[in-house]
C-alpha cells in the first residue's frame, strides 16, 4: 500500500494521511488536526463565517476560488447594507436550497441578497421562535377532553304494533 504523504498548509511539514490525523482545508490541501484546531481557535466569528460563506459559494457554483465579482458584492453588501457574513449565507442557502431557485439567472454572482435578504431574515426568525418556543416544551401533550356520548335510542311518532302470541284476535 503506498503512502500517501502530504504538506501540511499551516506548519509546513510533511506527514502520511494514512497514519497521522487529518483534516482538508480546500481542494487537495490537508493539515494536521492539531494545527487546523490552533487555526480554527485563534480565528474570530467574523473569519469564520467569511470562511463559510466562502465555502458555501465555491460549492454553489462549483467553482474553486472565488472570483473578484463576488467578493466585491460581498465587500459591497457589507459595507453598503450591513450585512454580516452569516446571513448573506443563510440568505443564499434560503434562496438556492429551501425555495429552490436556479443559479443559472445569478449570471455568476451573488447580486440577489440586497432583494432577497429580509425575507430570509423572517424566515430564518420563524424558525428561531420556533425553536425557542418548544424548548420550553419537554414533549408534545395534546389536550385531552372526554366527552360522553349517550347511547343511541330510536324514536318513532307511532310505533307499530308488533304481533303478540298471547292475543287471541
Amino acid at each position: 500500500m503506498a503512502a500517501h504523504f502530504v504538506i501540511c498548509k499551516y506548519c509546513g511539514q510533511k506527514f502520511n494521511r494514512d497514519i497521522e490525523p487529518f483534516v482538508e482545508v480546500g481542494t487537495r490541501r490537508y493539515a494536521h488536526k492539531d494545527c487546523a484546531d490552533k487555526v480554527d481557535a485563534s480565528m474570530t466569528q467574523d473569519e469564520k463565517d467569511y470562511y463559510k460563506l466562502e465555502e458555501y459559494i465555491k460549492k454553489l457554483f462549483n467553482i474553486n476560488t472565488i472570483s473578484a465579482k463576488i467578493k466585491k458584492q460581498i465587500h459591497d453588501f457589507r459595507q453598503e447594507y450591513g450585512y454580516t457574513y452569516s446571513g448573506m449565507l443563510k440568505t443564499l442557502y434560503w434562496w438556492y436550497e429551501i425555495k429552490d431557485n436556479s443559479i443559472e439567472l445569478s449570471q455568476e454572482g451573488i447580486g440577489i441578497i440586497p432583494f432577497i435578504y429580509s425575507q430570509a431574515e423572517k424566515y430564518f426568525y420563524a424558525l428561531y421562535m420556533a425553536k425557542i418556543f418548544n424548548d420550553g416544551l419537554d414533549e408534545y401533550k395534546p389536550k385531552v377532553e372526554e366527552v360522553e356520548i349517550a347511547s343511541p335510542r330510536v324514536y318513532t311518532k307511532n310505533q307499530i304494533k308488533l304481533f303478540n302470541m298471547e292475543d287471541d284476535n
